[in-house]
């Protein structure tokens, strides 16, 4: 599971749904997601998404409007549907609120919620809650804390690279020997390890030096570049947060104590406080506004990168 809740949309009048998207939107994001869509307007576009392998795999649900104008009717989009993914989860829907249920049945399609369009938005939450149910609980909150820490991890790198490749030789200096002064804290322990660092050509290199410049580490320095370069104040400090209070909240998961009794899992951490749903649910909120600070700051740096040097 991923913090991401991925929609296919199949509508030919998305102007006369945006007030439902937004409402669905706020829904899912509450209960710390980010919702994806994207709209086929036909029967047919909507089979081309789905006979892609690799964007049919990570489709969470299908809203399909019964009237598609030139693109068709949905209950036939239902059948299609079927016929590529047996148990993907479907809303069928109508502003004119025709024999929905009725006409699912003629076609003996399962698996498959009706809903009046402006009911949308609680028909999707109500789906959304039975699909999710089980990752929403402490133990498997776990695994999607750690994945997407994994993907903010990989977004920091390029951030990291960028940021120093856009600097100038005074912050690239200083970079590199933030790089030393950290080294030098780890000698004893790790022996030639410093040389090793000390020969580096690019920044892109620390990663094949993992177990002793850690993420955390990479974290940091990217910190530093950005003050080196004087970057915009408030995305250093949320650096700052997320470095100093999302990682270690990250990490502790990995040291929690399970408690079984029954059909019950509960999870400690290491002050034997007992982790809650609402506790994983304001980490997710934490990783996905993260997520989206790094991005920007990627693409940013990026564009910067792009520009041509100044006369």
């Amino acid at each position: 599971m991923r913090l991401d809740f991925n929609v296919l949309w199949v509508e030919d009048q998305q102007n006369n749904v945006e007030s439902q998207r937004d409402r669905i939107n706020l829904l899912i994001s509450r209960h710390g997601f980010r919702l994806n869509v994207e709209f086929a307007s036909s029967v047919e576009e909507a089979k081309g998404y789905l006979s892609n392998d690799i964007f049919g795999d990570h489709i969470d649900l299908i809203l399909m409007d019964y009237d598609l104008g030139a693109g068709g009717k949905g209950d036939t989009g239902l059948e299609e549907v079927r016929k590529i993914f047996p148990y993907k989860d479907i809303i069928f829907y109508s502003a004119q609120a025709p024999d929905l249920a009725k006409m699912v049945a003629e076609k003996q399609v399962e698996g498959v919620f009706c809903s009046r369009r402006n009911d949308l938005p609680d028909t999707v939450e109500g789906v959304f809650e039975a699909l999710v149910k089980k990752v929403l609980d402490i133990d498997h909150s776990r695994g999607i804390v750690m994945g997407a820490t994994s993907d903010i991890d990989h977004i920091i790198n390029e951030c990291l690279i960028l940021s120093f490749n856009n600097s100038d030789g005074s912050a690239q200096d200083k970079a590199f020997k933030e790089i030393e002064k950290l080294i030098k804290k780890k000698t004893k322990k790790f022996g030639k390890s410093i040389e090793a660092v000390r020969a580096l050509k690019g920044i892109e290199e620390l990663q094949q030096h993992h177990h002793i410049y850690t993420s955390a580490d990479r974290l940091d320095l990217l910190r530093n570049i950005l003050k080196y370069i004087n970057y915009d104040a408030d995305t250093i400090s949320e650096i700052a947060n997320y470095l100093y209070s999302v990682i270690p909240s990250r990490n502790d998961l990995a040291h929690v104590k399970v408690v079984i009794d029954g059909f019950s899992r509960k999870l400690y951490g290491r002050d034997d406080k007992e982790l809650t749903s609402e506790d994983m649910k304001r980490l997710r909120h934490d990783l996905l506004k993260h997520q989206d600070l790094f991005e920007t700051l990627r693409h940013q740096l990026l564009e910067s990168s792009q520009k041509p040097d100044s006369p």
